[in-house]
Order: structure tokens, then sequence, then C-alpha cells
């Protein structure tokens, strides 16, 4: 008995030690293991799209999610334009390249953190195994959209007025703007009415038209009804109350290109969504700000996929960030004591914290900042996303050549 007494605290002590510990599972598995059995994956991010730690997480949460989870399309909050030209050329048998996906991105993304996605995606979109497209109705700087789109296309609207239509379209897409060509409010009327006619000619029986080239004349239509919305709203009252609308209906289009992404494969897919945590957000109704008026992509979401669809929002603790991958940088203001930030890295040592669905419910209606680093806003956050994932100190996205 004696010589066990003496053994006890032996025993004691290996029993304590890291050794004997079981090992600590990260916050990267930890968001796997929730992700790996849902049919829709909202990752999301600032508004800003400017953060480069967030980025990089993303990138690595994406990669596994494809190699591990069997995920079999990626869905980027960016112009819809140049992943389907992309999609046509692949039909056609013809090459696409790493160039083409990095432009139809966008240089919102174009920053060191991110180009590691790009081989990753081109890869598999090459080798058919991924469905890569963008779910945006905007038209980016750069683009092939921007820059070539109008010529290819309008030669299939076969009416007296093409020639004027095209004019006007390449005019607006190049935005060569000038006194003698002013835009206004009857310039976005005029190419509404252009476009309309346009849509309307590509849907008839026997058009020429690809399905690619009808879902980009549909997406313009979409741009220029809000763009002339905005106009007659700013005319009839330019010191109104913010109206809604617009981002409400650019969300809804999302969700539309979205189900057409979706529509063109005859099995269910497992897709990822990239966008901002404003767009994925499940429901804003209960968020103490105005954004409670928004109607946001990920509330059609929900509806239509319920418990297989999962919003993992981000936010930082401290640190910096920037407007996309661009030099304009942003310190962000203190966390303050009260708010789930601060409260996620009270007694926790790590450089990121994960609060799963269970915890943002524990915690509470909180002041938070996920939907946009310039604004705090309280809400019960487990209405709005099912995980939230906490950085310690994030930095700016800087722009590169991908």
């Amino acid at each position: 008995m004696r010589y066990l007494l003496l053994l006890l605290p032996l025993l004691s002590s290996c029993a304590s030690s890291p050794r004997s510990e079981a090992p600590r599972v990260s916050d990267t598995d930890r968001i796997i293991q929730e992700l790996c059995g849902k049919q829709m994956a909202l990752l999301g991010e600032d508004s800003y799209h400017g953060s480069a730690r967030t980025v990089a997480f993303k990138v690595e949460l994406t990669r596994r999610l494809v190699e591990e989870c069997q995920f079999d399309a990626f869905f980027i909050e960016t112009g819809t334009y140049d992943f389907l030209r992309i999609q046509s050329l692949l039909k056609a048998g013809q090459s696409v390249s790493d160039d083409m996906l990095v432009a139809a991105i966008g240089g919102m993304w174009a920053s060191p953190e991110m180009a590691p996605l790009i081989p990753f995606l081109s890869g598999r979109l090459r080798a058919g195994s991924l469905a890569v497209g963008g779910i945006d109705d905007q038209l980016n700087r750069g683009t092939w959209a921007q820059n070539e789109m109008a010529r290819e296309l309008i030669p299939l609207f076969n009416s007296s007025g093409q020639a004027e239509c095209g004019v006007k379209l390449e005019r607006h897409l190049a935005w060569r703007y000038d006194d003698a060509h002013p835009y206004t409010a009857e310039t976005a009327n005029v190419l509404l009415g252009c476009l309309k006619d346009w849509e309307s000619a590509l849907s008839r029986p026997g058009t020429p038209a690809t399905l690619e080239q009808l879902q980009m004349a549909r997406n313009l239509v979409r741009n220029f009804t809000r763009e002339a919305a905005v106009r007659a709203r700013a005319l009839e009252q330019p010191d109104g109350p913010r109206d809604w609308s617009n981002e409400n209906a650019r969300d809804r289009s999302m969700f539309m290109n979205l189900e057409w992404l979706l529509s063109q494969s005859s099995q269910p897919r497992k897709a990822i969504v990239w966008t901002a945590t404003v767009h994925a957000a499940k429901d804003m109704t209960r968020v103490e700000a105005d954004d409670r008026q928004r109607i946001p992509l990920g509330t059609y979401v929900r509806e239509r996929f319920g418990e297989q669809s999962f919003v993992l929002g981000f936010s930082a603790n401290s640190g910096s960030h920037s407007l996309g991958a661009s030099a304009r940088t942003f310190v962000l203001a203190p966390a303050t004591p009260d708010s789930l930030e601060a409260e996620a890295f009270a007694n926790h040592t790590g450089d990121t914290r994960y609060l799963d669905g269970r915890q943002l419910r524990e915690l509470g209606p909180r002041v938070a900042r996920p939907l946009t680093y310039t604004s705090w806003m309280k809400a019960p956050w487990a209405t709005v996303m099912d995980g939230l994932l906490i950085v310690r100190e994030e930095t700016p996205s800087r722009p590169t050549q991908l």
C-alpha cells in the first residue's frame, strides 16, 4: 500500500499532462463537420470584400469541401456573363484558360490569398467534375462582358433598331459617356427598351441563340430594370428615404441565377456559394438596423433548401480591411466590450474563434459587425446565420496579378 501511495502523485501528473489530452479540433475541422452533409454552403464575408485572412480561410475551406465532402459546384457573387461564355466554350470543345477564370471572378478578389483557388477551380472545371458560375447580374470592369459581349450578341437581335441599340449598349458597357452623349434617366429607359426587345427576340422558337446567350439577355434586362428605377427615383425624390427595392431585386436576381445554374445539371448538386454575409443571411427581420428591410439571397435559399443549407458568417475582433483587393485600407474600430467579437475572445488564445449555432443562440442578442465592418448592429445572430467565424486580427487584401 505504501508503494501505491507513492505512485499516486506520479499517476495524477501523467493523467493531467498535455500528452494525455484529446487533440483540439480546429475551427476549420468543426466547420467541415457541419457543412459536409449539407447541399448548399453559403460562405459569407464582410460587405467590402477586402479581408485577407477571411479570404484565405474560405479558399482552404472550399478546397476541403470539394475534396473531402464531394461538393461539385462553386458559384460566386460576381457577374454571370463571363462564366456563361466559359460554359459555352467548354460545350464547344474549346479551351478555357486560367486567365479567363481570373477575369470572370473579377478584380474584387484579385489577391494573393485568392490565387491558389484559381488552378484548383480551373482544373476541375476543365475536367468536368466541378461547375463554376457567377450569380450576379452586375457588370464587372475589365471583363469579356464589358469589352466584347455586345459585339457578339447584338447580331442576334434581328430588328430595324439593331444598329442603334448596339451602339448604345457598347457605349454603356464601356461607359463612354461625354457632354455630347450624357447618361440620363432617358438613356437608361431607351437601353432597357432595347434589351427587352432583344430578350423577347432571343426567346422565340427557332432563334440561333444558345441557352447561355438567352441567360445573358435576361440578366441584362434585370440589371437595367433596376438601373432605370434608381434613376427615376433619384429624379422624383432626390432627398427621399432609402429605398431597399434595388438591393432586394438584386438579391432576388442572384437567387434566380443560382436556380438556373443548378437546373443545368440532371443530378442534384452540392454547391458552395461565395458571397457577402449580407447576401447569405437567412433572415434580416430581427436585425436592429435599416438592413432588416432587406430580403437577401439566403432567405430564398433557406425557403427552398431548409436545413440542407448552411450560412457561415465572418467577422473580426480587430485589424483592418480594404475595399476589395485594393490599396484603400480602413482600420477597424475596436470591438466594444459588450460585442459578440469581444465576448468570443474573452479567455480565448487562438487566432480565430468559431461560434456554432448553439453558441450563438446561448449568447442571445448582441451587437456585432459580421454584415459590414463599418457598422455595429444588434441581433440574435443565430437567426441570421448558422455559424460565425471571428478572426482575432484581420488584414487587408492587396491587389495582385493572379
